[in-house]
């Protein structure tokens, strides 16, 4: 008996140790102040400099289910390459689909490469036979972005959270979307997002097209010390599991086919579905530990220095930390009218991120900002800021300390009168569903004093959690 006690101690106190050593590496070391490079030479004005694509055309996905579709062209019209990197790949009918047009392009000879975030990867417990499928066919290689690992915590913070899918040289969408009935349903479940993407077409084959720099970007990750295969030696049995799930959504693709199901059988073209950009560019953080150089956040405030009038931000999350306020100007201009719109305390999937933006909605009141809470249906998702109504910054990042600091991030820069007031409406569409919550510094109406009242026990967890963020701010 004595020595079980002893056992159980010790284990308690190796436990004990092991928690210490998380939270410092996991948490106390993103505090410290950590010198960085010179990143002068990749300012936003030398990235818009240097990229000439004067001749792609763009497409606001505004609809999921649209953007599936986009997604299953893309696959059936690829000839030789299709490249994935994307934060999750969830479940439903949509993501079965997606999967099958994807086998059968790898059995005409298509190459793909899939890169998954390592932790938030999505393919666990039932699903974990679709990462057989993936691995084991020989036109297949897939990699995870910074995988567990238990004995090194400074890891986790560091995710992959781009969404990008490219087929040959020709096409490309990047936004906000993972793939999964969440996001690409027609009819919507309870958990589904409202989400935005982006989709360039290289019309007449450029080797100046901004998918020449995205392309760059998912080598630079697929190459990365961080980044390592899955499943280099699968078992027998594994593969006849991969098999057997890929022949069964192979299946499913082909009959849905055949009876031309609308998700399957695109009928629109990129030509007339498009509209011409003045220029595109894509910039992205570094791949860097810890906290990176916040080499989007400074792009996007430099722009927001040089607009003229007006200033259009959607965001699911707004979470302003102080490390992120240093690079924003001293003095507001006050010629420029600038809107956020973000999600209330209905409509809000993530109760962390949005106790974080409690604890910091009387400073984004204190700009001037006038500022929008999106009441439902559903959530917000998409990730926009329109510059004078012509500039449009479309992509993966938030308007948070992760994806300033934490996380791998992408966006698209698109100089495009048309694309910008297709975006302008979109973001509208929602302010309608939305409660008007502050301008000119002042609030308009006290938080929560929607139509519909927010759940007691959901705002009062949420009040207490916000007072709590202090804690850990810098990590939501």
């Amino acid at each position: 008996m004595m020595k079980a006690k002893s056992i159980v101690k010790g284990l308690a106190f190796v436990l004990f140790l092991y928690v210490i050593y998380a939270v410092v590496t996991a948490v106390v070391l993103f505090y410290l102040p950590i010198e960085k490079m010179d990143e002068a030479s990749r300012s936003t004005a030398h990235v818009w400099k240097d990229q000439h694509s004067k001749d792609d055309r763009v497409l606001l996905l505004e609809d999921g289910y649209n953007s599936g579709i986009a997604r299953i062209k893309m696959i059936q019209e690829a000839r030789n390459s299709i490249d994935i990197a994307y934060y999750s790949i969830g479940k439903g009918e949509s993501t079965d689909f997606v999967l099958g047009a994807l086998f059968q392009a790898v059995d005409r000879g298509v190459r793909v490469r899939v890169l998954l975030d390592g932790i938030c990867h999505n393919l666990r417990g039932k699903r974990s036979d679709v990462r057989y499928a993936l691995a084991s066919h020989p036109n297949i290689q897939l990699k995870y972005y910074e995988p567990f690992t238990l004995l090194k915590p400074w890891t986790w913070n560091n995710r992959l959270h781009d969404k990008i899918m490219m087929a040959d040289e020709d096409l490309a969408i990047i936004g906000g979307r993972n793939i999964g009935d969440k996001y690409l349903a027609k009819t919507p479940s309870d958990d589904f997002v409202y989400d935005r993407d982006t989709i360039v077409f290289n019309e007449t084959q450029r080797k100046d097209s901004v998918i020449i720099p995205m392309k760059n970007y998912m080598n630079e990750l697929w190459k990365h010390p961080y980044t390592k295969t899955v499943f280099q030696n699968l078992s027998e049995r594994e593969k006849e599991k991969g098999e057997r799930v890929r022949d069964r959504l192979k299946n499913k693709y082909q009959k849905a086919k055949e009876i031309q199901n609308e998700f399957v059988s695109p009928l629109f073209q990129w030509k007339t579905s498009t509209v011409p950009a003045h220029k595109v560019a894509f910039i992205h953080n570094p791949i860097e530990r810890f906290h990176k150089t916040p080499f989007v956040w400074e792009s996007l405030i430099s722009l927001g220095k040089q607009a003229h009038t007006s200033i259009v931000i959607q965001s699911p999350y707004i979470v302003p930390t102080k490390n992120m306020e240093k690079y924003l100007p001293r003095k507001r201009n006050e010629k420029i009218e600038t809107t956020v719109l973000t999600n209330s305390l209905i409509s809000t999937p993530n109760a962390l991120a949005f106790a974080g933006y409690m604890a910091s909605r009387d400073r984004v009141v204190q700009t001037g900002t006038t500022l929008y809470e999106y009441g439902g249906p559903h959530s917000i998702h998409g990730k926009s800021i329109v510059y004078d109504q012509s500039l449009s910054v479309v992509g993966s990042f938030n308007i948070d300390s992760r994806s300033v600091f934490l996380n791998t991030e992408s966006v698209l820069i698109i100089d495009s009168e048309s694309f910008a007031s297709e975006l302008t409406k979109a973001i509208d569409d929602k302010v309608e569903y939305s409660a008007l919550i502050a301008k000119d510094q002042q609030y308009v109406r006290k938080p929560y004093e929607e139509k519909r009242k927010a759940p007691f026990l959901k705002s009062a967890f949420l009040r207490v959690l916000s007072k709590m963020t202090v804690l850990w701010k810098e990590l939501i």
